[in-house]
Parts: structure tokens; sequence; C-alpha cells
């Protein structure tokens, strides 16, 4: 998917919002994940190869609201594929995932499928935005980023 990240770094339909504009991090506010459109997988992916392929470091907090359910079957293949056919980049990138997932039982699924296996990125599941944003912060720090008062605002700023 071609899109400058760069000119515009951000995304918004009724499904799914992208902000990029504080990068390295990344929001992906999943409004309705089983209604995401194949495109917008796209979309998300392509935002991560934007810093994969610069070379710069990327901490994408993925935000669930309970009751809204998980993208489709076809689409967790797609990040799926997307996570093997990287897996080596991924491993020597500072790249993170920070996942907001309310249901506790859609977090037991996640780290059951993480305990065959792990993805090839960090990855930090959590209950609520609070915690979400504290590992955030956690990630840039460990990845030497500095937390810019911008980002700070940005990390206080996602909806509960």
């Amino acid at each position: 998917m071609d899109r400058d990240w760069d000119v515009n770094p951000t995304y918004e339909s009724d499904h799914l919002r992208i902000d990029a504009t504080l990068s390295p991090a990344i929001l992906y506010d999943m409004k309705l994940p089983r209604q995401v459109k194949d495109q917008e997988v796209a979309l998300m992916l392509s935002i991560a190869d934007h810093h994969r392929d610069r070379g710069l470091p990327f901490v994408a907090l993925v935000r669930h609201q309970r009751g809204t359910g998980v993208i489709a079957a076809r689409h967790r293949k797609a990040f799926a594929d997307w996570l093997e056919d990287r897996r080596d980049a991924l491993k020597r990138d500072n790249f993170a995932v920070v996942i907001v997932m309310p249901e506790a039982i859609f977090r037991a699924v996640l780290r059951v499928v993480y305990r065959f296996r792990a993805p090839p990125l960090r990855t930090v599941t959590t209950s609520d935005v609070p915690s979400a944003a504290s590992a955030v912060r956690s990630e840039l720090r460990r990845m030497g980023e500095t937390i810019t008062p911008d980002i700070e605002a940005f990390l206080d700023s996602v909806p509960r």
C-alpha cells in the first residue's frame, strides 16, 4: 500500500483510527475491529513497514474497546504472515506493540497463542489504557527514545 506517512500521519474511518503524528508512538484505535477492511489492515501494516524500512523506532498502542470483538480471521492471518515474513528484521529493530484488551478471555487467548508462537517483536498486553500508556513509556525508555511533553500529552489523551 502506497501511502506517505510523513505527509499524512493520520487515518480515520468508522472502524479504525491511526495516529502517527507523534512517532515513534503510534495509536491504532480499533473502534470496530470486526468491520476493519482489507485496505485498512494494509494501512496498519504499511506504517510499521514505513518505520522498519527507515530504521525508525516504533511503539504501537493498539486500543480495543470492551464489546467490539477482534479482527477477522483473514486479518489475523495477514498480521501473522507479515510478522513471519519480517521475523528477522523485527528482532533487530526497535519495535514494540502494546495492546489494550479489556476482556480477560481475549488476553488469555493471546497468552496461549504467544506461548506456542512468540511474536518476533516485543508485545505487551494490558487490560486498560493507563496501563498501556505506562507500557508505551517503558518501551520508549528501553529504546533510548525521549518522551517529549507532546508524547506525554498524547498518551494522556488516549480515550479510556
